[in-house]
């Protein structure tokens, strides 16, 4: 048996284009014989969740450069891979840190804005 961390961070954290095209693969994504979604990101493990996804942190341990992500996305999967964490879930309806830049989406009522 292992342990695993989790950090759980709000999607108003990563930019508004880089959360639709995650979205978006997401949605035409296909499902494997085992009826898993198959997210086919070239770079980072996504399992989708009913409000956003998980992001696996094992490609900052490859000792790579980093993919091509934002920088606040980088910095989000570095600092989770640091602390040990496994697994970081972008969630819609976590709260933001004020740690942390935001990007508010334009197409989303303010009530919707983390």
């Amino acid at each position: 048996m292992r342990h695993a961390t989790l950090f759980v961070c709000s999607t108003a954290h990563l930019p508004v284009a880089e959360r639709r095209h995650i979205d978006h693969l997401i949605a035409v994504a296909p499902r494997g014989a085992d009826g898993r979604v198959e997210v086919g990101h070239p770079d980072l493990v996504i399992e989708p969740y009913a409000y956003g996804f998980f992001v696996h942190t094992c490609v900052v341990g490859c000792g790579g450069e980093a993919p091509d992500i934002s920088p606040e996305f980088w910095a989000i999967l570095k600092a989770a891979f640091d602390r040990d964490a496994s697994w970081v879930l972008f969630d819609r309806d976590e709260p933001a840190w004020s740690e942390l830049p935001t990007f508010p989406d334009p197409d989303l009522p303010a009530e919707h804005q983390s």
